[in-house]
């Protein structure tokens, strides 16, 4: 069995098993490059059935403050969760959302910081700005009296 040798442009000598090794390498690699580019690049879409950003953020503002309500009206502590309870339920219902919905939803964003991160970021927004506005009312109230 003879192979064929040739000579590059450059005078340096190869053969054709070489050669091939050599194509199947490259094409290999430009396969694993676009993969990366195209794996990287796209937009992370949340999966169907997922609460978007946004109105997880306003459930969990809602939850937060129930949450708050409840602690300071002074009820016993087996009496506090049932009436979160209701006040849960209550706030899926506004949002045309139940609670399997909503684990499922804070689990997903649990395994994904950065937009885990940007619904905390709202929800402190919301928070800071109901607080400004009730102390608003506060000060307007006073003032009529």
């Amino acid at each position: 069995m003879s192979l064929s040798v040739y000579k590059n442009t450059f005078g340096n000598e190869f053969d054709e098993v070489n050669c091939n090794i050599n194509i199947k390498m490259r094409k290999l690699i430009y396969i694993i490059a676009i993969l990366t580019i195209v794996s990287c690049s796209g937009k992370k879409e949340r999966p169907k059935g997922i609460i978007p950003q946004e109105k997880m953020a306003l459930i969990l503002s809602d939850i937060y403050m129930a949450e708050y309500i409840v602690t300071n009206i002074g009820l016993k502590q087996d009496s506090s969760k049932v009436v979160f309870r209701h006040y849960e339920l209550k706030i899926y219902d506004d949002y045309d959302t139940n609670d399997s919905i909503y684990k499922e939803s804070f689990k997903y964003y649990l395994e994904h910081p950065d937009q885990l991160e940007t619904v905390f970021d709202i929800v402190i927004d919301t928070l800071s700005l109901r607080e400004q506005v009730q102390n608003a009312n506060k000060h307007k109230d006073r003032d009529r009296k």
